[in-house]
């Protein structure tokens, strides 16, 4: 069972194949070889405690650790030996230092099953922000664990059946929310999350990282925006936004740094948006110096290494965006790889994308080329600009966040207005879910992809089912309305409706969007051609510090994202910073779409079909 298990995840691991049994099970795996490309890093790994005495420790872990070379030090001042120089081995011994805690000193992106034979316990772990996958089954006799659903259907070892709330939440969101499947009874662990299995049976899930705990309340130590981008450019401006600047610099900078570990072939994904350049950018410069300029120093292009950078262009004009990264690749001197694709790419890929798609999702195609493009040049890693509009507060809508939370706090006698807003359709249906006051409501009302009624009659059943899924959903995955608590990093119990909208947004776009739609999307489908995608904007001390801050120092009006573009401004072209924003994305609405409807509307009717 295994075995066929692991066959069906071959793409995602195709340089080797473990299998290992133990008393109370097997683990297997399939093994991409980024770091230690020896046999040395065969997996699953198994590790003796110090004396040959004490029981084993297994793994079978997909991901990347960044800090572990520093962790190895740290471990071998305690005595550890190390047989090998990968981060898997790492994991292992800090475990058996410290037990549950461990998790939580692991900087990277990472999902694993880890088998302690001394306590006879089972360990299923997800990183801070679910950027690697990691499903299970389990009932009183077993527990299946996974990268992929469908190696979990692969295993014969339960009955798959569908799970029709997967497909309400894939019309809401978009993408199958966490911890919904397609399969009943297939969970995925959540991001911050590990599960702990015991021998006789039980189980629970326990979180060890909250996002959330991060985010700022509404405090008196807001900047003011407007004099922070007036005085940004002057040697005299206030010491808290030259402050701000220099630490969004130098985690930037130590996150691409760590995120360069590699040895097999690395390059970086450079769409010509701002995101994706400042990761390219870094990357070349990092690569030859072990410092950032100052603000305002010259940088020349003998100071940038030498990079694989990689962009698709289009036959469409309005969607190839050839001219900014032929501009960055040109200023940072990289090696670059542009790949045309076309609608008849598109179509003739069409059976491919959806043998790649392992959840339903009206996103991923792009990152489905591009790591096809990556894999074609000889790559096995790549840098991702992935998380930035999450964190630095990117995209359109959160300018609109606190007049959409004023309308949803609207007295009871004016909400009937909102049903009369959506007759006009579009865009204005969503505002029906502003009719309640719970803040999945809210987030659904900016993000969601159709309306509850939408909904119901594109799978046929009542409205009320899609607005029980709702209510039912946000009671076990968010706190509610002006009653619930939320524990924040200062230790001080507050309200949700204290956090700003701004803020809030950002935190539910990490929760939901990034977690269940691009990170997810990105893997299966990068992983599908057998290429690694790192992200080094969610790097957690980059993001905690971006989540504690205020909005009015992060949202821009003059310019977008004013504290990236601030923090890397000398090192890319001033074309790059005051371009409209263009998110990465195919001419679907000339490929597929209809006039006057949003391509990503179409798709999924596109996808559902092929689901069900």
């Amino acid at each position: 069972m295994i075995k066929k298990m692991n066959e069906s995840q071959k793409r995602r691991g195709p340089d080797d194949e473990g299998i290992f049994s133990f008393e109370r099970g097997v683990f297997g795996h399939r093994r991409l070889s980024i770091i230690d490309l020896s046999k040395a890093g065969h997996q699953p790994m198994i590790f003796n405690i110090r004396t040959s005495d004490v029981p084993k420790l297994a793994i079978a872990f997909n991901g990347e650790i960044y800090n572990f070379l520093e962790l190895r030090k740290e471990l071998e001042k305690k005595s550890y030996k190390f047989k090998t120089k990968t981060d898997t081995e790492v994991i292992l011994a800090l475990y058996a230092e410290y037990k549950e805690k461990s998790f939580s000193m692991l900087r990277g992106m990472f999902a694993f099953g880890l088998w302690d034979a001394r306590n006879q316990r089972l360990f299923l772990v997800k990183d801070r922000y679910g950027i690697k996958p990691l499903y299970y089954y389990s009932d009183n006799e077993k527990l299946i664990f996974s990268s992929t659903v469908k190696a979990l259907e692969k295993s014969g070892l339960f009955r798959v059946e569908k799970n029709p709330q997967a497909m309400i939440g894939f019309l809401l969101f978009g993408s199958v929310p966490l911890p919904l499947t397609t399969v009943k009874n297939v969970f995925a662990i959540p991001s911050g999350h590990y599960l702990v299995r015991e021998a006789d049976g039980r189980q629970k899930m326990v979180q060890y990282y909250s996002s959330l705990d991060f985010f700022n309340i509404r405090r008196s130590n807001a900047l003011d925006r407007s004099n922070f981008l007036r005085n940004l450019r002057k040697l005299s401006f206030h010491n808290n936004f030259h402050n701000i600047i220099n630490e969004v610099r130098q985690r930037l900078k130590e996150s691409v740094n760590l995120h360069l570990i590699s040895d097999a072939p690395l390059g970086v994904f450079l769409s010509g948006g701002l995101d994706s350049s400042v990761i390219a950018a870094l990357a070349a410069y990092n690569m030859g110096k072990s410092d950032l300029p100052n603000i305002d120093g010259n940088v020349r292009r003998s100071d940038f290494q030498k990079l694989t950078t990689l962009s698709i262009i289009f036959d469409e004009p309005e969607f190839s965006e050839e001219y900014y990264s032929d501009l960055v690749a040109q200023k940072i001197s990289s090696d670059h790889c542009k790949i045309k694709i076309t609608k008849k790419d598109f179509e003739e890929s069409f059976d491919e994308i959806f043998e790649a798609m392992d959840q339903p999702t009206i996103d991923g195609v792009n990152t489905f080329f591009i790591a096809k493009a990556a894999k074609q040049v000889g790559l096995k890693t790549v840098l991702s600009g992935l998380g930035a509009d999450e964190i630095f507060l990117g995209y359109p809508h959160f300018r609109k966040a606190k007049i959409l939370r004023k309308i949803q706090n609207l007295p009871k006698f004016l909400k009937p207005s909102l049903d009369l807003a959506s007759l006009f359709g579009g865009r204005y249906k969503k505002l029906s879910y502003l009719k309640n006051s719970d803040i999945l409501s809210f987030y659904l009302g900016i993000r969601g992809l159709f309306a509850p009624q939408e909904a119901a009659k594109i799978l046929d059943i009542d409205e009320k089912e899609v607005n029980d899924f709702i209510i039912n959903m946000g009671k076990s995955d968010l706190p509610r309305g002006s009653t619930s608590q939320i524990l924040t990093a200062n230790s001080q119990e507050v309200e949700p409706r204290q956090i700003d909208p701004i803020n809030l947004l950002s935190y539910l776009e990490l929760k939901f969007y990034l977690q269940n739609q691009l990170l997810k999307d990105t893997d299966f489908m990068s992983m599908y051609h057998s290429i690694e995608v790192r992200v080094p904007f969610l790097d957690h001390p980059l993001v905690e510090y971006l989540s504690g801050l205020s909005p009015n120092v992060k949202l821009g009006k003059e310019i977008n994202k004013p504290l990236l573009v601030e923090a890397v401004r000398e090192l890319l072209p001033q074309e790059i910073f005051t371009r409209p924003k263009m998110g990465f994305t195919f001419p679907f609405q000339k490929w597929i779409g209809k006039d006057g409807k949003h391509w990503s509307r179409d798709w999924a009717t596109v996808v559902l079909r092929r689901w069900q």
